[in-house]
């Protein structure tokens, strides 16, 4: 039977408990008990100008106040197994502490357990992705739809530039300082030659 979970926190710990005794365990390693996942845009912002986004962070006990580590799943991912995929690799740096990195213990864990390629973005093997998959029908579909921060769009210039056509030297202000202006003489050259342009 299916659980119907409508939450997306209650959903990632359901997910993280089934990771646990599905896919760690049998591969002989113990997720820490206390580990909180929550749907949040990791530290980098997951912003889609940077060459890679990214789709998960761990954060060590040594971060948080409650000493505990913190796992994020970027709002920008829906489907259910990449999402279990995404907590599984989160799911090694809490088993780390975030000591290793992607190196030596991180990856011994995650070759065990069914993840291949870069270690910095791993992908479920096949047989991981089928026990992924089953976790699926068990809890559900991840009860969340994605944010697209592609179809953004970009915050235009609030500032105004303010040039000495002789000298050359300028600095940006606001329309509403701009309007505080008692006179056109350049702090560069002393002329009274300031000009405004976007």
């Amino acid at each position: 039977m299916v659980m119907i979970i409508s939450n997306r926190e209650e959903w990632l710990n359901a997910a993280t408990t089934h990771l646990k005794i599905y896919v760690f365990m049998p591969a002989g390693f113990d997720v820490p008990d206390d580990v909180k996942v929550s749907c949040g845009w990791p530290v980098s912002g997951g912003r889609p100008s940077s060459r890679k986004m990214t789709l998960g962070q761990c954060f060590s006990r040594e971060l948080s106040k409650a000493s505990i580590n913190e796992i994020f799943i970027s709002p920008s991912q829906n489907d259910s197994v990449k999402v279990l995929d995404i907590l599984a690799h989160e799911l090694i740096h809490a088993i780390d502490d975030c000591q290793n990195g992607h190196k030596g213990p991180f990856k011994r864990i995650a070759v065990a357990i069914g993840l291949e390629g870069k270690m910095t973005s791993t992908v479920a093997g096949d047989e991981l992705k089928a026990k992924l998959e089953k976790i699926v029908e068990d809890i559900g579909e991840y009860p969340h739809k994605e944010i697209d921060l592609t179809t953004r769009k970009k915050q235009s210039t609030r500032n105004i530039k303010v040039e000495c056509s002789v000298c050359g030297f300028n600095w940006r202000a606001s329309k509403a300082m701009i309007a505080r202006m008692t006179n056109n003489t350049c702090n560069g050259c002393g002329s009274d030659t300031l000009t405004l342009s976007n």
